[in-house]
């Protein structure tokens, strides 16, 4: 019986081995893919729909349409230098509590300014009067200014943005002055 069985196994093994044998043809060679000789292909600006004037970003509360390109001209300097004069006089409060302090301060952030000083303590302020005009030292940028503001404590840095040239500036970074943290 036992014989049987192998005859069985070596039989169905050959018939397998068999039918996996075939003629072998030499396969085709693939043909290259194409190369295009004329560039990139670009589309049609003409067949999208432009996004409608004054329409208002959900996630960020813009408003799409065209904008002012800013210039540096007398009229920016002199709102720069008044933004810096009025966002330092509602930030060197340290008198005040808090919501208050805070009341006052953040209309003149911008928004990655709000997040960063929405957990500041203004009795750590050291700064309580401004003691000189502020003063515009780098306007490479028509959309950022960098402004100092001298304090009884030293001179603050500000560095202060805008969207656009109709927008007003706001306040993204106090730059504390030395040996000040």
């Amino acid at each position: 019986m036992r014989k049987i069985g192998t005859v069985i196994v070596v039989i169905t093994a050959a018939v397998v081995l068999a039918g996996c044998t075939g003629t072998t043809e030499t396969p085709e060679p693939a043909s290259p893919p194409s190369v295009s000789t004329s560039g990139p292909i670009f589309p049609d600006p003409s067949t999208f729909t432009p996004a409608p004037q004054g329409a208002i970003d959900e996630d960020s509360g813009e408003i799409h349409g065209p904008r002012t390109v800013p210039t540096w001209n007398e009229s920016s300097r002199q709102s720069a230098i008044a933004a810096a004069q009025t966002v330092m006089l509602a930030y060197a409060r340290p008198d005040v509590g808090f919501d208050e302090w805070w009341a006052n301060l953040q209309p003149f952030l911008d928004q990655k300014s709000t997040q960063d000083y929405a957990y500041v303590d203004p009795s750590r302020i050291v700064a309580t009067t401004i003691t000189g005009p502020p003063v515009i030292t780098d306007e490479t940028s028509a959309y950022v200014a960098y402004v100092d503001v001298p304090t009884n404590a030293g001179m603050y840095g500000l560095i202060l943005s805008r969207v656009d040239g109709d927008s007003p500036w706001l306040t993204s970074r106090f730059i504390l002055p030395d040996g000040v943290n």
